[in-house]
């Protein structure tokens, strides 16, 4: 039992245990760390490189190729590889913008080729392959 120093013999206790609701706060916090990076990880895992830099123009068009074979487009989805080729000859003919392209590791480069040339035959002059940045240790 609590007990209180305030003197009086069988009255009320003025103070609040806080100690359940820290447990449930710390609790409440580790799941959040747990789950947050699994809710906020991109579906296409980039291969890593020694060298790079971080783009600098918000006006990119972004390809994604991702393991199952699957083109997206500036966050438009195309379907599978082969019959989404010609949409990307048609997305970037107009050649202004820089293209991205972020192919996941996994993805065989024969197809990373492939999505390269058609970015070239509709015109793009600035073709980029996205990578993972090196991570700074210190």
């Amino acid at each position: 039992m609590a007990m209180s120093s305030s003197g009086s013999k069988g009255g009320a206790i003025a103070e609040i245990n806080v100690t359940p609701m820290a447990d449930v706060m710390i609790v409440l916090l580790i799941i959040f760390m747990v789950t947050v990076p699994i809710l906020t990880r991109d579906a296409v895992v980039l291969p890593d490189a020694a060298h790079g830099e971080k783009d600098k123009d918000a006006k990119t068009l972004v390809i994604v190729l991702d393991a199952q074979g699957v083109l997206e487009v500036d966050k438009q989805k195309l379907g599978p590889f082969a019959p989404a080729l010609a949409h990307v000859t048609e997305l970037t003919e107009a050649g202004e913008r820089p293209v991205w392209i972020k192919a996941d590791r996994t993805v065989p480069y024969a197809w990373v080729s492939e999505v390269l040339d058609a970015c070239r035959r509709g015109g793009a002059e600035e073709v980029h392959l996205a990578t993972d940045l090196p991570k700074v240790q210190g």
